[in-house]
């Protein structure tokens, strides 16, 4: 069990951490204000993991006869849950199609599971992901996606990330004073 946990938390933590920063790197309002606000880093990573999870599915299977939404769903019977969409309920996120760090309800959402289901390592993807966005800013400054087009995407039925996540540096780092003896 340890091993399955330490494997799908490297793999799903790194796909978060390529979503989260090619979603940061496209706004440059978004990534300056990275630079200077202190939490707005973890507010980011939140509504990323919101609307992006790294992982969009999950496979369950039924423990006992159940009705949903009128559906009759046999015990024993196969689920796939679709995990992308719950996090763009209007009725839980008013204006749910756009990022808004600091959101008061940011945690509702499914992409870390709940209950006996719940991710052991929730904490820990998106502490790694807001260190490595504080980063990723503090040693590029100014960045924009090096391509016009979004990248391609793993998109496999239950992972979805960036395959890669290309910047560019928008202006040239000042160069230290030089020094004469």
């Amino acid at each position: 069990m340890c091993c399955f946990v330490l494997i799908a938390g490297q793999s799903t933590t790194a796909q978060l951490i390529s979503t989260v920063l090619r979603r940061a790197a496209a706004d440059p309002d978004v990534w300056s204000r990275l630079v200077t606000d202190d939490g707005f880093g973890e507010a980011w990573v939140e509504e990323v993991i919101r609307r992006e999870p790294p992982v969009t599915t999950w496979r369950r299977v039924a423990t006992r006869d159940v009705r949903l939404s009128g559906v009759r769903i046999p015990s024993g019977g196969e689920l796939l849950l679709m995990l992308m969409g719950t996090g763009s309920d209007s009725e839980v996120f008013p204006d749910a199609a756009r990022l808004c760090p600091h959101r008061p309800n940011s945690r509702r959402h499914l992409s870390f599971g709940v209950g006996q289901h719940r991710c052991p390592g929730a904490l820990m993807a998106r502490t790694e992901a807001a260190v490595a966005l504080r980063m990723a800013v503090s040693l590029l400054p100014d960045v924009e996606p090096a391509e016009a087009e979004p990248p391609p995407m793993l998109g496999l039925l239950s992972f979805r990330a960036p395959e890669r996540v290309t910047v560019r540096r928008t202006a040239c780092p000042a160069r230290p004073p030089e020094r004469h003896a």
